[in-house]
């Protein structure tokens, strides 16, 4: 007992040196504070209060304080809502957080608050931190595909998950999982589950936030699935989500990015002129998951510009598979053979592109076949239009690519 007391005293010190920089940074620049009070929405007793630590600031207030005080400088911003987490005892504050930090695709800022409430005096802000690990797990890559699924299955199995919001996240968690293992024919059963509980969310921010992901994960099964019409109008749902705190531009650019590859066969335009509104969503990237999207985004687009054969000349490459393919179309299908075989022997198989577009550099019409069936049997019958694209070519003028698009 006495330790919890020591470790409140030290906790309510360095909030106190906290809140007295901010006064400082305020004095400093002059402004004045009835008026920050204004701009923020709240009243300048309640302001004043929050500044003395006799309330505490609410999370979406500080929010709005760091982008007063340093506005357009968004190191400064991020490092003060890092060290108000650090700080604050609103055990509300850090479970709003770890959210926050997680749609921002702060990763720094996530790991802070879970490592932080992982050792919690409040049992529900220990179940959040130990869910929110998982999310961890997965946006750094450091567990494979199928291990974090069994150690999900593993903690919902022998855990009593108590908080409606940790039970949807962990069903989002598996959701996701099974789209990063390609399992797109068991994402729609598993929505159907998740939904209803998603609704009883009373939190606006969290509801949204959660929703936007089911809805994000469903467009992308929908594309694959080639229910184009669904995957588009799920997207535009996602577009159109409610967004006064601006913290769903990840889910944005995803919504951008698979309405443009649902043009990959069909509209270099349209997916171009949807890639470039993608990336434009996504803005300078200051945090590690906008990093990521970006990659992703533009691997997809570097992968459409080859199958129209546009705009070669400025294309960056970012995979085995593109850059075999790229080789076919500079002329150079022994290169491109040489890239999958070597990408063969260190993966011990090929995924079902690469198995095509090898089939593509060997002019090999029965190993396209296998492609189409690979792609098929992974529930993936948008993607088997590129190898049944190059089998109709080759049926129909005895060539492998003539022209066009693939």
């Amino acid at each position: 007992m006495n330790q919890i007391l020591k470790r409140e005293e030290v906790s309510k010190q360095t909030l106190i040196k906290f809140l007295s920089e901010i006064i400082d940074e305020i004095d400093f620049q002059k402004k004045n504070q009835e008026d920050i009070a204004k701009v923020i929405g709240i009243s300048p007793g309640t302001f004043s209060k929050n500044l003395t630590g006799k309330i505490q600031f609410n999370f979406w207030n500080l929010i709005k304080l760091s982008k007063i005080l340093y506005v357009n400088d968004i190191n400064k911003q991020r490092k003060m809502i890092h060290d108000f987490c650090s700080v604050t005892t609103s055990k509300k504050n850090l479970r709003i957080a770890m959210e926050y930090a997680n749609a921002k695709g702060d990763l720094s800022l996530l790991k802070l608050v879970v490592d932080q409430e992982k050792i919690s005096s409040l049992a529900m802000n220990r179940e959040w931190a130990y869910a929110y690990e998982f999310v961890l797990l997965r946006s750094n890559g450091t567990i494979k595909k199928q291990e974090l699924l069994s150690k999900l299955e593993e903690r919902k199995g022998s855990k009593i998950i108590k908080t409606k919001e940790m039970k949807v996240l962990y069903g989002i968690l598996t959701f996701y999982t099974m789209y990063d293992l390609e399992k797109y024919n068991s994402l729609f059963e598993y929505a159907e589950m998740l939904l209803p509980d998603v609704n009883t969310i009373t939190d606006s921010f969290i509801k949204s936030s959660y929703l936007g992901r089911i809805k994000e994960g469903l467009a992308y099964a929908y594309l694959v699935q080639d229910n184009l019409e669904m995957s588009r109008g799920l997207c535009k749902e996602i577009l159109e989500l409610e967004d006064s705190r601006d913290c769903f531009h990840l889910l944005r650019a995803s919504a951008l990015a698979y309405i443009a590859e649902s043009y990959t066969f069909d509209c270099y335009d349209s997916a171009s002129w949807y890639m470039k509104k993608a990336l434009v969503q996504l803005g300078s990237c200051n945090f590690e998951r906008e990093k990521q999207r970006k990659q992703s985004i533009l691997n997809t687009y570097s992968f459409i510009k080859l199958v129209h054969k546009k705009d070669l000349d400025s294309i960056k490459i970012y995979n085995v598979g593109e850059e075999a393919l790229y080789q076919i179309l500079l002329g150079n299908p022994v290169k491109a053979v040489e890239i999958l075989r070597a990408a063969e022997k260190k993966d011990g198989k090929l995924s079902a592109m690469k198995k095509c577009i090898l089939g593509y550099a060997l002019k090999d019409i029965n190993l396209i076949e296998e492609s189409i069936v690979a792609f098929e049997c992974a529930g993936n019958r948008f993607y088997s239009k590129f190898p049944k694209k190059i089998v109709e070519e080759f049926n129909k003028n005895g060539i492998m690519y003539e022209g066009g698009a693939i």
